[in-house]
């Protein structure tokens, strides 16, 4: 059933299922901590994995981690990841 107001359709269980158009969301779907599933292949799930894998790390190691990320792909993309590590931290 097509949901537009919220962005995407809804499965089942009325989840929201909003996948960036690679057709792969019936075969690989995954759950993002803010309820939306999308398929494994979405830019929003490797963020998602990223921060957690940062998580992980001491705080020395996320700092270089995250000057790397600046270096490699730039400020917005260091932006993005550090919003997202934030975001899982508040839920844990």
């Amino acid at each position: 059933m097509d949901n537009q107001g919220l962005g995407g359709l809804q499965d089942e269980d009325n989840k929201i299922m909003d996948c960036l158009g690679c057709n792969m969301i019936e075969t690989s779907p995954v759950t993002l901590r803010d309820g939306r599933v999308v398929c494994s292949s979405c830019e929003c799930w490797r963020l998602e994995c990223e921060a957690r894998y940062v998580l992980t790390k001491p705080d020395a190691e996320k700092r270089k981690y995250l000057e790397g990320v600046i270096v490699k792909r730039g400020e917005k993309a260091k932006t993005y990841l550090r919003e997202e590590m934030i975001a899982l931290y508040k839920r844990a």
